[in-house]
Order: C-alpha cells, then sequence, then structure tokens
C-alpha cells in the first residue's frame, strides 16, 4: 500500500500535474462565478479535451474544475447577489450584504477558507474511506450488483423535486435511451430503427451536453434578449458596483473563530456526499440552519454573517470529493458531476467500481491525493484572485453564448468525430429544454441512463448464474439489505411526494 501511495505521489509532482491543477480550479472558479453557469457544466465542455490525457490527469483535472466552481459561485452570490450556484443561495444572503456594507473582499476570503478546509476533509474521506469500502464490494456478484442499479435508480426519488411522477418518468427515459444499440448477450439491435449510427447505442456525452448545456444556452439567449428589449426602453439601471479594497481582508484568528462550525458544517457535506443523489444544495440548507440555530449571534443572520458563509462554504465543498465515494467503490452516482466523472473512466475504457482499486490502485490513490493537492492549490490561487473576481462576474452573455456553443458542439462530436452525434446533442436538447418548461428533471435522465444497461446485464448474468431462480435476488443477504434500502427510500419519495401535494393543495386552497 505504502508503495502505491508513494508512486502516486510521485505522480502529482511532476508539473504537468500540478499546472493541471491550476487551470482546473482557474476554469471552476470562473464557471461557478457566472450566474447560470456551473462547475457541471464547466466539466461537460471540458470533458472531450482529457481524450488525449491519461486517465488520472483528466480525472484530477476534472474533479478541479467541480473543487473550483464549488467556490466559484460564492463570487456571484457575494459580489452581485446572484448565486452562481443553487448551492451558494445561503452565501448570498450573508455574503451580499457584507458586500454593499464594505467588506465584500472579506466575505469572499471567508468563503475561500472555509472552501478550502471542507474540501480538504472531504477528500481526506475519499481517501480513507473509499479504498475500505472497495475492499468489500470485491465480494459482490452480478446479483449485488443488480441491486446496486436498482437502490441506485431509488435515488430518483430524492432528486425529482416537487413532482414524484415526473423524476419516474424522466428515470424511466434515461433506462430506455441505455438499452439503444446491440444487446451484448443476444447481439440483437434494440431501438435502432435500422440505423447504422444507433448500433453502438448514444454517446454519453453527446446526450449530457445536450441535455444539461443546450438548455442553459437557450435560457441565456431568451435573458440577453430580455434585457436587450428593456435597456433599450430605459426600464432598468446597471446594478451597484461592489469594490474590494486591498484593506478589507480576513485574519487568521477570524478563521479561527469559526472552526467548529466549518468542522461541523463539513462533516454535514460529507455524510451527504456519499448518500448518492442528494448534492451540494441541500448540505447548504442544513448547514446553515444548524448554524443559525445553534449561533449566539442569531441577529447577524440575513444582514451580513460571517459564520453563516463559513457553514454554507465549508459544506458545500465538503459534498465534493465525498460524492466520489459511491462512484468509485459501486458506481453509483453521488452527485450530478460524478455523473459527468464516469464518462471520463468510460473514454479511458474504464468501468467504475471496487475493481478499479485492485487493477488501478496507483490511478486511484493518484486521484484522491490529487484532489486533496486541488483544494490547496485553491487557496493559494483564490487569494490571488481575490483582487480581481469582480470582473470574473462581468463577461457579457453576447460574448459568452457564442463560446459555448462552438465549445458544446465540439465537444459532442469529438469522441467519435461523428456528426451523428451532433445530432444527438442538438435533439438532447431540445428534449432537455422542453422537459425543464414541464418542470421534469434532467438528473433523472442520467441516472437511468447509465444504470440502466447495468441493471439489465446483471439481472441477466444473474439469472444466468440462478439458472433462472429469481429467488436467489432476494435471498443473498447483501442483495436482500439493498432491497430493503431501496423499498425504504422509495417509500421516502412517495411518502415525501404525497406530502408535497397536501401541502400545495392546502395552499392553493
Amino acid at each position: 500500500m505504502f508503495e502505491v501511495i508513494g508512486q502516486a505521489l510521485l505522480n502529482l509532482c511532476s508539473l504537468n500535474a500540478i499546472l493541471i491543477v491550476i487551470l482546473g480550479i482557474l476554469i471552476g472558479i470562473i464557471f461557478g462565478a457566472i450566474p447560470g453557469l456551473t462547475g457541471t457544466l464547466g466539466i461537460l465542455l471540458f470533458l472531450p479535451f482529457t481524450r488525449s490525457m491519461d486517465v488520472t490527469n483528466a480525472v484530477i483535472f476534472l474533479s478541479a474544475i467541480f473543487c473550483g466552481g464549488e467556490f466559484g459561485g460564492s463570487v456571484s452570490a457575494i459580489l452581485l447577489g446572484t448565486p452562481g450556484t443553487n448551492s451558494a443561495v445561503c452565501t448570498m444572503m450573508e455574503g451580499y450584504p457584507l458586500a454593499k456594507r464594505g467588506h465584500a473582499r472579506k466575505a469572499l476570503l471567508m468563503a475561500l477558507a472555509a472552501s478550502t478546509i471542507g474540501g480538504i476533509l472531504s477528500a481526506l474521506s475519499l481517501l480513507f474511506l473509499a479504498p475500505t469500502l472497495a475492499k468489500y464490494t470485491l465480494e459482490f456478484g452480478a446479483p449485488e450488483y443488480f441491486a446496486i442499479s436498482v437502490f441506485g435508480l431509488s435515488i430518483i426519488a430524492s432528486v425529482s423535486g416537487k413532482s414524484l411522477a415526473k423524476g419516474l418518468f424522466a428515470g424511466a427515459l434515461g433506462v430506455v435511451l441505455s438499452l439503444v444499440g446491440m444487446d451484448t448477450v443476444t447481439g440483437m439491435f434494440r431501438f435502432t430503427f435500422n440505423n447504422i449510427n444507433l448500433y453502438n447505442g448514444l454517446t454519453l456525452v453527446a446526450l449530457l451536453t445536450g441535455l444539461f448545456a443546450l438548455p442553459n444556452i437557450i435560457e441565456k439567449v431568451a435573458e440577453l434578449a430580455k434585457m436587450t428589449a428593456l435597456k433599450k426602453g430605459n426600464q432598468i439601471k446597471d446594478k451597484e458596483e461592489i469594490i474590494l479594497s486591498k484593506k478589507d481582508t480576513l485574519g487568521f484568528r477570524e478563521v479561527i473563530r469559526y472552526k467548529w462550525v466549518m468542522l461541523r458544517s463539513a462533516l454535514i457535506g460529507i455524510v451527504i456526499g456519499i448518500i448518492p443523489g442528494i448534492g451540494t444544495g441541500v448540505a447548504s440548507f442544513i448547514s446553515y440552519d444548524m448554524a443559525k440555530k445553534t449561533s449566539k449571534h442569531q441577529e447577524e443572520y440575513g444582514n451580513g454573517s460571517l459564520e453563516g458563509i463559513a457553514a454554507v462554504e465549508s459544506s458545500n465543498n465538503g459534498v465534493t470529493a465525498a460524492s466520489l465515494i459511491p462512484l468509485l467503490t459501486l458506481g453509483l452516482l453521488g452527485s450530478p458531476s460524478a455523473a459527468v466523472l464516469i464518462g471520463a473512466f468510460t473514454m479511458q475504457g474504464l468501468a467504475v467500481g471496487p475493481m478499479l482499486f485492485k487493477n488501478q490502485g496507483v490511478v486511484m490513490y493518484t486521484i484522491m491525493i490529487g484532489i486533496v493537492l486541488a483544494n490547496i492549490v485553491m487557496f493559494i490561487e483564490g487569494r490571488f484572485l481575490s483582487r480581481w473576481m469582480a470582473k470574473i462576474t462581468k463577461i457579457p452573455n453576447d460574448i459568452m453564448i457564442p463560446i459555448l456553443v462552438v465549445v458544446c458542439s465540439a465537444g459532442a462530436i469529438s469522441i467519435n468525430n461523428s456528426g451523428f452525434d451532433l445530432i444527438i446533442f442538438i435533439f438532447a436538447g431540445a428534449v432537455g429544454y422542453f422537459l425543464t418548461l414541464l418542470d421534469v428533471p434532467l438528473v433523472p435522465i442520467v441516472i437511468g441512463f447509465v444504470l440502466g444497461g447495468t441493471m439489465d446485464a446483471n439481472l441477466r448474468k444473474g439469472l444466468t448464474m440462478t439458472g433462472g431462480d429469481f429467488g436467489q435476488f432476494v435471498t443473498r443477504p447483501i442483495t436482500l439489505v439493498i432491497l430493503l434500502v431501496t423499498g425504504a427510500v422509495i417509500l421516502y419519495g412517495v411518502l415525501k411526494g404525497m406530502i408535497n401535494k397536501k401541502k400545495k393543495d392546502r395552499d392553493e386552497g
């Protein structure tokens, strides 16, 4: 083990690896800071560029974008009063009032310190917990992986938003899309409609980029048109400019003052990150609420509280690396960004799961230690950029939109060099935009697409192992436990949907 860790450290000592981390953090901060963009979108756009990298550099680069994106979301939240990510909503509630009082840089530095602490603790949890869990999962067979896939699909209940029915529809759509192409067991073609371009199935990157990037671009075009019309009518005024002063700094003692708040919030983020399908938004609200209820200065909350910023940002970044634990050990998607990161492994010909630790130990430890390095670099880079971060938030949409269109289109076709992937990209984008208008969540589609094929293949392998006996899928101890947990998750989702429906009916009444 120590030999593997030593080799991993040597891999990270190269100038190439350090430059990749620096670039990834910078890209993540930019994408997180621009309202409407996210670190996940940054990962999507730059995923095709990692094709020429080796798997360690590719995943470290994309993970650095993810980490930088979570901190970057606080930049626009503090400076513009517009959260760059959904998890930065609570940061906006405390950071923007501070910025208007002349403490914008102090708020940014508090967010940076808390993000770094949460990110490092999260990376350490990945480093120590993932290999241990992987050892136990090496004993898994097809029935266990089938049960895990079913559990992964049950996560749809927790990411369906207000409507469970819409979430289930999206998940079912993803499962159907995963079945397109040649059946690996029988060799028959499914849902290909005699189109040779569909024989190998749908390209994951083209589908993901279309689903998430194109609807975002369309919304930005609509927003740009609306803002242009309002400006012509002199109906809007420019936002109040926030100034970052060199004198407005954050001392070490002020950071230490909130050490227990940051530690507790980071642990909340780690736990939530390990649970597939919940994400940073939930972690931020839970941590903020707990910090406010236990604070000795509750009157500061809502008016500009450094403690509130510390709680939210440490929990956000506590989720980042921890969300990779279910991905690397079980192949489950702990977050939308993890769903995109699976594309990096796929492009390198690697299947996520416990066998990675057995067959690619050096690669895994390089990635996990690299994420620790990424958080340290984020702190250094964030301190350096703190004086100029206001400029990041002012990139106009009329410049950003054409760049996004070109990069997304190039990314969609770069994997297979196929023009048909561009059609998939455009079609997925149109479907994604239409579904967002109907308030149908898109994440369940990704979950269904990634896990649908795994569930189908392992179900048939399991039946082959047991001679067609379905009983083995519920009598094996591990599968029984997983299926019971799955049932509990589904029941929770159904009850939550019923409660939301009653609440909605009561509010309308």
